[in-house]
């Protein structure tokens, strides 16, 4: 009776995925401010009154990377990350060790927005102040993660236009991200749009140089 009430409970939760995904990467795209600032209100609330109508912030950017790793192997096949047996690159030896290093990867922007903005603020970095602006940023950190995704795909499929809807895909991630980052810097820090957009290019610095720092040691 206690396996068929976890199922029943599983079953449950994964069909919610299948509603309220679709509406949390909608209002993430469309508003993404107003989605980082309903985080932030939903971390003060009791566990089971959290995100009573979203996905929570770290399992929707999971959730993300998933469909993204899906249609990788849909359109591309296995990764030949996967198939490398040299170095660390070995560690990565299935679909689920990958997909867990694209989300620490990812995830490393997010972090690096929260430090950076935690920083800005004056406030002592703990676990407790980390993890507001933390899962706010994991509602922009997905769609990001999914248009680079899919625009690092397009080359493959068509060589001539592939190139071109690749970089225009990846382009218009890039340029959203950092849009909403620097709104979200002003919003906080109540300084002019400029300066919202240097401290997100100064955090956006930081998650490269240490995404890259990463990424290398599997090659």
């Amino acid at each position: 009776m206690k396996i068929i009430e976890s199922l029943d409970e599983a079953l449950y939760t994964v069909m919610c995925w299948l509603v309220f995904y679709p509406l949390t990467l909608w209002r993430s795209v469309v508003r993404p401010l107003q989605m980082m600032s309903y985080a932030d209100r939903e971390v003060s609330d009791r566990p089971e009154d959290q995100y009573d109508d979203a996905i929570r912030p770290p399992l929707f950017l999971f959730l993300t990377l998933l469909i993204s790793h899906g249609i990788e192997m849909a359109v591309a096949g296995q990764n030949p990350l996967v198939a490398d047996r040299h170095g660390l690159a070995a560690l990565v030896d299935s679909d689920l060790a990958l997909l867990a290093l694209r989300l620490v990867l990812f995830s490393v922007f997010t972090l690096m927005m929260a430090v950076r903005l935690l920083r800005c603020q004056g406030i002592r970095l703990t676990h407790s102040s980390l993890r507001r602006p933390f899962y706010g940023q994991c509602f922009t950190a997905a769609p990001f993660a999914l248009l680079v995704g899919i625009g690092t795909l397009l080359p493959g499929i068509s060589l001539s236009a592939g190139r071109a809807a690749s970089l225009v895909t990846v382009l218009t991630a890039i340029v959203w991200y950092l849009t909403v980052q620097s709104l979200w810097f002003s919003k906080k820090l109540r300084i002019p749009l400029w300066r919202g957009l240097v401290q997100a290019l100064i955090a956006a610095v930081l998650a490269l140089l240490l995404f890259f720092s990463l990424a290398l040691l599997l090659v």
